[in-house]
């Protein structure tokens, strides 16, 4: 049995999915498969059941679990004190909005702090980067609002307004229904980001609660060719001002008020397991403090 294994075995087991923990590990699921077979082989025990909805724990499996966290907290802590009085590598995840928006930013006030840290960032989705934050491979995430899960500790940074974004002609043409009611945006061509998302969450709760059903003419996964649609007159969308900043038409998105107003939460979230040496935990309390004074700033731009 090696330490691999164990964090292999642990992230499936946290996640309840062999698919979702290879996907995290940027592994296939029969190598990931064949890991946990090996596992099991060498324990003469079964350890996980795959049923319809993911995988679930045997009893061998949760005695193994309970053992699994406690030893891959001391290798952790092991690693940051043989390490030394420096920060090393710090992973922060953020998604490609907040990235386009503070990341460098929020970089240059941490490495003013410490330079000696070795700082990597990692954009993607906020369901993408908890899976990266469960799985070892960041120490923090800024990301729109997670599902509750004990496996993270989250805390709320700022809650972002969305807006209907339109180009010059289309804000034009609406700018006498001002502000845009809920309602009216079934009737609206409009450009929504695929699942999962925060904001077409949080959109289609808001329309469901007025009976409507959103009509979406396109459905794009990278928000800054939605927001390069939207400048070209293809087409509206439901965003907040931040994502303005993943074009280089920002002068041809106008954001349009919505009544009622609808918001998102940017929490910060770590993992519930993680075992940061001082120094991290300085970086860790830090990305906090200025990605909310940022955020802040930014929102309110």
């Amino acid at each position: 049995m090696d330490l691999r294994q164990l964090r292999y075995f642990s992230l499936v087991a946290r996640l309840g999915s062999f698919s979702r923990a290879a996907d995290a590990l940027n592994l296939s699921q029969p190598a990931l498969s064949r890991q946990i077979r090996t596992l099991e082989d060498h324990l003469g025990r079964r350890l996980l059941v795959r049923n319809g909805r993911g995988a679930t724990l045997t009893e061998a499996g949760q005695n193994l679990f309970k053992h699994a966290q406690r030893i891959l907290e001391m290798v952790e802590t092991a690693e940051s004190e043989v390490k030394g009085s420096g920060a090393g590598r710090f992973a922060i995840g953020l998604p490609f909005i907040i990235a386009a928006t503070i990341g460098s930013q929020l970089i240059a006030t941490l490495r003013s702090v410490d330079p000696s840290a070795n700082f990597s960032v990692i954009q993607g989705r906020s369901k993408f980067l908890m899976e990266q934050l469960s799985a070892g491979s960041l120490d923090v995430a800024i990301v729109f609002k997670p599902t509750p899960s004990p496996l993270f500790n989250v805390t709320h940074l700022v809650d972002e307004e969305l807006f209907l974004m339109a180009s010059p002609r289309a804000a034009r043409s609406l700018s006498r229904h001002l502000p845009i009611s809920i309602e009216s945006l079934s009737e609206l061509p409009l450009i929504a980001p695929t699942r999962p998302n925060s904001i077409r969450n949080t959109l289609e709760e808001a329309m469901r609660r007025v009976k409507k059903t959103p009509a979406f003419t396109m459905e794009i996964d990278n928000l800054g060719t939605i927001v390069e649609m939207v400048s070209r007159d293809q087409g509206v969308a439901v965003l907040s001002k931040m994502a303005r900043n993943l074009s280089a038409r920002k002068a041809d998105i106008t954001p349009l008020p919505l009544f009622p107003n609808l918001r998102v939460e940017v929490c910060l979230a770590v993992s519930s397991r993680s075992s940061l040496s001082q120094p991290s935990r300085q970086l860790l309390e830090l990305t906090e403090h200025v990605g909310r004074e940022l955020l802040r700033t930014a929102v309110n731009q």
